[in-house]
């Protein structure tokens, strides 16, 4: 596969990790890192690939995310280029995705040392009794109050990384809860897309066109009023947590799983 185009940031981010960028002869608009993937040829938005400027370029390989970009995959792939599509729901799968990207391309030799690196890492935290877990809430979105469920990587991120999360029947990736859920849960420490108090915010993502993004706001924009009852709020265990943290995943995802791990040590 000496020709690839990826439509994902994670899957960019991979390439680079996997050393296998010089092959990459497009991305999307989104992909922002690392910072030479920003001078990549654009095919599009995330949300929007353009699809005649893919087949122009005239790939071997197009990496795709399998619920968003399913009507391009169908007409690429009836064009007879080969596409890998994704959605991980667990951090062992963020390690297949390495590893079937680097079998397609023929480097395991290379590769496979840095993804069974990067899979030591994740399986080497530390565990914790179910009991001396803190109790963990994460916060993507206010209005309405949503956050990753059982069938996301995020949430298995999180519990690798120590925490003790609200349980849910339903298996779905997102979950819409409501504040009384939130409160009976009773959370020691909320992490939220945003900024602390001061920070400069991100710049917003191409094509965003919400008044409050999520990631320009602040623990005092949201945390008020009823949130005083939570036991984080009270204490001041807020903490807003850029999107490379564990928004995304790929390489990166563990540095940001050390990192949460070891903040909930000292609670």
């Amino acid at each position: 596969m000496r020709r690839i185009i990826s439509l994902v940031p994670s899957t960019t981010e991979m390439l680079y990790f996997l050393g296998l960028q010089d092959r990459l002869v497009g991305v999307t608009d989104h992909c922002d890192f690392p910072e030479e993937a920003k001078k990549k040829f654009k095919v599009g938005t995330f949300a929007q690939p353009r699809l005649e400027e893919i087949i122009s370029l005239g790939p071997d390989l197009v990496l795709a995310e399998r619920a968003l970009h399913r009507k391009a995959i169908d007409e690429l792939t009836n064009a007879g280029i080969r596409v890998l599509a994704y959605s991980p729901s667990s951090v062992e799968d963020v390690l297949f995705i390495m590893n079937d990207i680097v079998r397609a391309c023929g480097t395991e030799r290379a590769a496979g040392p840095l993804i069974k690196s990067l899979g030591e890492r994740a399986r080497g935290l530390s565990p914790r009794p179910e009991g001396k877990r803190p109790r963990v809430f994460r916060l993507m979105n206010a209005e309405p109050l949503i956050t990753p469920g059982p069938g996301s990587f995020q949430y298995d991120a999180l519990r690798l990384a120590g925490a003790r999360q609200m349980d849910f029947y339903s298996r779905n990736a997102y979950v819409m809860v409501t504040f009384d859920q939130i409160k009976e849960f009773n959370p020691e420490v909320l992490l939220f897309c945003g900024v602390a108090r001061g920070q400069t915010p991100p710049p917003r993502c191409k094509g965003c066109h919400v008044s409050k993004p999520a990631c320009q706001r602040t623990a005092e924009d949201i945390f008020t009023g009823d949130w005083e009852q939570i036991e984080a709020v009270r204490e001041k265990r807020l903490h807003p947590i850029p999107c490379h943290t564990i928004c995304r995943p790929g390489p990166r995802l563990i540095d940001g799983m050390e990192l949460l791990h070891s903040s909930f040590l000292n609670i």
